[in-house]
């Protein structure tokens, strides 16, 4: 299906049949879901031989109504271990920055249950485990605002809708009006990303959740193409940004710069190719380097581009730049 994976619409025909105990019928479901009875008989199959507990029973004269088995997860071999339930805290912090959207209340509310269950000793070694292991992150941006937005743009990338979108551009310095075709999200750096065709430049774009200042479905559709992937996209990003022509870079790393290389896989393509006590030389082949130029500076004189020169002449660029910023005039061209 090139309009986009059905799994946010399965997701959430789920949550209704949940919230039914007693069933609902297929017309109020294709309604709650925006759908057709045929998009929702289709999915209740796919659903039912995916092994979810979903049966059905006819009555008012015949209509069928369906319902999911109130104790899905209720099993004697289900049980969660110490470090079982470490990881599942683990993620709740890992995906601190998205609590308040569908994405991270679904993981809160789980272990909510979970902790609910347990005996009182293990539930205040689950309470404790703050204090035993912090996972500590970067800056990140607070979603919680933006959840209407978020479940929008779910929406948008289920049905092939297209957006019209109000986007703050840190290139232009401007607010952007534009129509946008979303593709996919990407969840990196603790930020959300959502990937997609920009009709205004005519081209596959990656824009920040955190700057969309507002999202209206239209009635317009699209068609993702069949080709695209998300993991392909941005294979040869550093990050998220991409694609472009790839190239191999080769820089050279010298002491705590080196250490960090070597214990660090930071890119899929990352390849120590020379190891000595003054440093390593590591290759990266990449096909975007914005996000990369990023990560170099901040290793400042120990990161060094051997190649190619034009990536060198930017960094360089950069530090003379910093340099004049500090009231230090370079002279030469070292």
């Amino acid at each position: 299906m090139s309009r986009g994976e059905p799994l946010i619409r399965q997701w959430n025909l789920l949550k209704a049949l949940q919230a039914h105990r007693f069933g609902i019928g297929v017309d109020e479901l294709a309604s709650r879901l925006e759908c057709t009875k045929r998009t929702v008989q289709r999915d209740l199959n796919v659903l039912q031989q995916a092994g979810f507990p979903i049966s059905h029973e006819d009555r008012d004269f015949g209509k069928r109504f369906w319902k999911l088995a109130p104790h899905f997860i209720e099993s004697e071999e289900l049980m969660l271990s110490v470090t079982e339930m470490l990881s599942l805290f683990l993620s709740r912090q890992v995906l601190s920055p998205l609590t308040g959207t569908q994405f991270g209340d679904g993981l809160a509310t789980a272990l909510d249950k979970i902790k609910a269950l347990l005996p009182k000793k293990a539930l205040n070694y689950f309470d404790d485990l703050d204090e035993n292991l912090l996972v500590k992150t970067v800056a990140h941006h607070d979603y919680s605002g933006q959840d209407k937005q978020i479940q929008i743009i779910n929406q948008a990338m289920s049905d092939g809708r297209v957006l019209s979108i109000r986007y703050m551009s840190a290139s232009k310095k401007k607010m952007l009006d534009a129509r946008f075709h979303p593709y996919g999200l990407v969840f990196f750096g603790m930020n959300l990303y959502c990937i997609g065709h920009l009709e205004e430049y005519d081209e596959v774009r990656t824009l920040k959740v955190a700057r969309f200042q507002g999202v209206e479905m239209t009635a317009d559709t699209f068609e993702k193409p069949a080709t695209f992937s998300l993991a392909a996209y941005t294979q040869g990003a550093f990050g998220v940004f991409g694609p472009g022509k790839f190239q191999t870079i080769k820089v050279r790393f010298t002491d705590w710069a080196a250490t960090n290389i070597r214990e660090h896989q930071w890119h899929p393509s990352q390849k120590i190719v020379k190891d000595t006590a003054k440093g390593v030389v590591a290759t990266f082949e990449l096909s975007n380097t914005t996000e990369f130029k990023r990560w170099l500076l901040g290793y400042g004189r120990h990161a060094v581009v051997i190649s190619p020169k034009a990536l060198a002449s930017d960094i360089k660029a950069e530090f003379r730049a910093a340099c004049w910023s500090y009231g230090i005039h370079c002279k030469g061209q070292a």
